[in-house]
């Protein structure tokens, strides 16, 4: 590869870890939204929420552009063909959670938060807080290239299934309206998926050790 080719072939590598830092930041300020958004009825939050999952989804079609044209015309070895396909696997989790956050952001607009109990709005706003913090872990171990974050996010993530087993038995023995309820078990899911999501990420990046040169 000639030297000019091998700088914009860097290049473009430094694109795509850009983009994904990027979107990496987007999804978890979609979380933070889609919270506000459900449990202060806030319609401004659920439009940051769509606004944050429609550049994420643009971001996911660039970056699989790229990404497939450097693993086909480049045919990189080592670290940066395992850099590459990280990437091409983790872009469809991000934006899978990007998803997930803009229906429970859509739900805020039912101003189903106002009629939650105080013990369920307490567990939900525990799950948002520890979804947040596992897809920040994510991002800065993605930024630090930090190893053991994938043991890390699988023992959160525990967390988050037994807060998600105590929110569904507030919500079974509570005494909320029936379309309330229904509502409300499906937050819970996307809730406890937007942390699988976040332990996969973190599964992928430690697929590589360094940053492509």
């Amino acid at each position: 590869m000639s030297d000019e080719l091998r700088t914009e072939y860097h290049r473009q590598l430094d694109e795509i870890g850009t983009a994904l830092a990027r979107m990496m930041v987007l999804v978890e300020e979609a979380i933070a939204a889609a919270n506000t958004a459900l449990l202060s009825s806030d319609d401004e939050a659920a439009d940051v929420v769509a606004q944050r999952r429609a550049e994420i989804s643009q971001l996911h079609a660039f970056l699989e552009t790229l990404v497939v044209s450097q693993l086909v015309l480049q045919a990189p070895v080592a670290g940066e063909l395992r850099f590459l396909i990280a990437v091409f696997r983790i872009v469809p989790e991000v934006e899978l959670t990007a998803a997930l956050a803009g229906d429970i952001g859509r739900r805020g607009g039912m101003h189903i938060g106002n009629e939650l109990p105080a013990r369920v709005r307490g567990l939900v706003s525990q799950l948002f807080v520890r979804v947040q913090e596992m897809w920040r872990r994510a991002a800065d171990a993605y930024h630090d290239r930090a190893p053991g974050v994938a043991a890390r996010l699988e023992s959160d993530d525990e967390e988050i299934d037994e807060l998600h087993t105590s929110l569904m038995a507030e919500l079974a023995f509570g005494a909320l309206r029936a379309p309330v309820l229904v509502e409300m078990a499906l937050v819970a899911r996307f809730l406890e998926r937007l942390g699988d999501h976040a332990v996969e990420v973190g599964r992928w990046i430690e697929s590589f050790s360094v940053a492509p040169d």
